[in-house]
C-alpha cells in the first residue's frame, strides 16, 4: 500500500490531548495550530493504520515502562511478554509478566476495523487484526500473569533464552536483580530470589544487561553501569537469602564513562561465539572474551559521540550494529573494525535500542526518541529512485504509532515481524507489519517460506 515503506506520519496516541475549552483559550496561535495539527496526524494515522499493518495493539498503561521483552518460547504456552515499569512512587515499581490471548484477524471490517477493551491492570486498549474470545474467559487481548514488585524503576528486564520463568532486571541502584516469576513470594513485598553486586566498589545506576548462554557454559550474566564497570556473573551461583552474589570477572573500567549497553554474541558456530561486545559514552565498541579474563579483545571508536545501543547478527556471527547520540545506526564487521559496513540514516533523535531479527538474515530494528521504530533491510537493492525519494534504500517500514519517545522494543522469537514496543507516554504496543511490506511482490502463490504463527486464526467476520 502507499506509505508503507515510511509507516504512518503520527503516534496512536496523537501527541498532546486537547485541552479543555478554558485551557484552549489560554494557547498561543502557535500552540493551538499544534494541537491542531496533532489532532488531524490523529485522524490520519487511525484511517490509515489498517492498511499498513496485519495487527495493531495499543494499551495505554498507567504508567510508562522503560524496558519490555517476549518471554522465550514453550510449547504449549501462549506468547508472553515481560514488561518493566516506572513509577513516579505513588504507586510500586513492578515487572508485569502478560500473557497474549487473541486469534488473529483473517477478514477485518472494512468500515471500522478498530476494537476497543479494557483489562485491570494493565489499562485501556485498542486494535485491529485481533478478536477475543469471551468464551474462553478472556477480557482482553493481554491479560497480567503475574506482578512483581521492584525496589525502583525497571531500567531493563532479561528473560534467560533458555528458562523462561527466570528474570533478570536492572535496578536503578545498579543491582542486578534475579526472580523466578513461578515461584511463590510474599504478597505485597520486594523479594527478589538473589541480588548481583559488585565485588569492589558500590553499584550505580546503569542500563546495561545481557544474558549469555552457549553449550557448556552454563548462564552468564553481563551487566554495565553508569561508572564504566563491567561485571560477569554465573547464574547458577547465584545465592539467594539476601546474600548478594559477587561477579566472577569484574573489570573497573571497561570505558571512559557509562558503560551504556552490552551483548552476548549470538551464532553459536561463530568464532567469537564466546564475545561480549560493549559500547560507551567514550565511542567505543570494545570486544571481550571471558576466556581471556579482564583484557578486552579488541576495541575501536566507532562514533565521535556517545555510544548507546549495541546488537550481534544471529546468523552472521562478525556483524555488530551500534547506534546512539549521533542518529545513525551502523553496521560494523567485528573481524575488523576499520569502516561500517552500512550507516543508515533515518532518526532526528538519540537511537536508545537497535536488535536484529532472529528468523531473517539483514534485517535490523531500531527505536529513537523521535518516536519511530524502523525496520532495516540490509538486502535491499539501492536504486537511484530509492535514494532521491526515501534517503535510506534499506529503510523497509517505521512503525510511527507512538505519542513518544521509544524507548525499548523486541522481535518476537515465536512468530516472525511480531514486534512488541514501549513509549514515555504510557503506550504499550504489540503490532506486525502488513505482509505487504516484506513479501516480495512476484511471490509465488501459496508458497510457504515462514513457520505458521502461534496464535491461531479466526475469520473476523464470523
Amino acid at each position: 500500500p502507499a506509505g508503507a515503506r515510511e509507516g504512518a506520519a503520527a503516534g496512536a496516541g496523537g501527541g498532546e490531548p486537547v485541552p479543555e475549552q478554558a485551557q484552549a483559550e489560554e494557547l498561543t496561535a502557535e500552540q493551538q495550530e499544534k494541537v491542531a495539527n496533532d489532532a488531524e496526524e490523529e485522524i490520519a494515522w487511525r484511517v490509515n493504520a489498517p492498511l499498513l499493518y496485519d495487527l495493531f495493539i495499543d494499551c495505554t498503561m498507567d504508567w510508562p515502562a522503560l524496558a519490555i521483552d517476549w518471554l522465550p518460547d514453550e510449547d504449549d504456552q501462549p506468547c508472553r511478554l515481560a514488561i518493566g515499569l516506572h513509577t513516579d512512587g505513588s504507586a510500586p515499581h513492578e515487572v508485569i509478566i502478560a500473557q497474549l490471548e487473541c486469534d488473529s484477524e483473517e477478514t477485518m471490517e472494512v468500515l471500522d476495523p478498530w476494537h476497543s477493551w479494557h483489562m485491570l491492570g494493565i489499562g485501556d486498549m485498542e486494535g485491529f487484526g485481533c478478536t477475543v474470545d469471551a468464551a474462553t474467559g478472556a477480557a482482553a487481548p493481554l491479560r497480567p500473569l503475574a506482578r512483581l514488585m521492584h525496589p525502583t524503576e525497571v531500567n531493563r528486564v532479561a528473560p534467560c533464552p533458555n528458562r523462561a520463568q527466570l528474570l533478570a532486571t536492572k535496578a536503578a541502584t545498579g543491582a542486578v536483580l534475579l526472580f523466578d516469576y513461578l515461584a511463590d513470594r510474599p504478597a505485597g513485598t520486594i523479594s527478589p530470589d538473589a541480588t548481583l553486586l559488585p565485588r569492589e566498589g558500590k553499584a550505580v545506576d546503569g542500563f546495561a544487561l545481557d544474558w549469555g548462554v552457549t553449550p557448556g557454559s552454563g548462564r552468564v550474566l553481563a551487566s554495565g553501569g553508569n561508572d564504566g564497570r563491567l561485571c560477569l556473573w554465573e547464574a547458577e551461583r547465584a545465592s539467594g537469602g539476601g546474600t548478594p552474589t559477587a561477579p566472577f570477572m569484574e573489570v573497573a573500567s571497561a570505558h571512559v564513562g557509562a558503560l551504556c549497553s552490552l551483548a552476548w554474541a549470538r551464532a553459536v558456530s561463530s568464532p567469537l561465539a564466546e564475545s561480549l561486545a560493549t559500547v560507551g559514552d567514550d565511542g567505543f565498541l570494545r570486544l571481550w572474551d571471558r576466556r581471556a579474563n579482564t583484557a578486552a579483545t579488541l576495541h575501536a571508536r566507532v562514533s565521535a559521540d556517545e555510544v548507546l545501543a549495541v546488537a550481534w547478527n544471529h546468523h552472521q556471527g562478525h556483524l555488530l550494529a551500534v547506534a546512539g547520540k549521533d542518529k545513525d545506526v551502523c553496521v560494523w564487521d567485528a573481524r575488523t573494525l576499520k569502516e561500517p559496513l552500512h550507516r543508515l540514516k533515518g532518526h532526528d533523535s538519540d537511537v536508545v535500542a537497535v536488535k536484529w531479527a532472529p528468523f531473517r538474515d539483514g534485517l535490523l530494528a531500531s527505536c529513537s526518541g523521535d518516536q519511530r521504530l524502523n525496520l532495516w533491510d540490509l538486502t535491499i537493492e539501492e536504486s537511484a529512485e530509492d535514494t532521491l525519494e526515501n534517503g535510506t534504500p534499506e529503510l523497509l517500514f517505521s512503525h510511527a504509532g507512538h505519542g513518544g519517545g521509544v524507548s525499548d522494543f523486541a522481535w518476537s522469537g515465536t512468530d516472525d515481524y511480531l514486534m512488541c514496543s514501549v513509549s514515555e507516554d504510557n503506550g504499550l504496543h504489540i503490532w506486525q507489519p502488513s505482509s505487504e511490506v516484506y513479501m516480495p511482490e512476484d511471490k509465488h502463490a501459496g508458497e510457504e517460506t515462514d513457520p505458521p504463527p502461534k496464535r491461531p486464526r479466526t475469520d473476523g467476520a464470523a
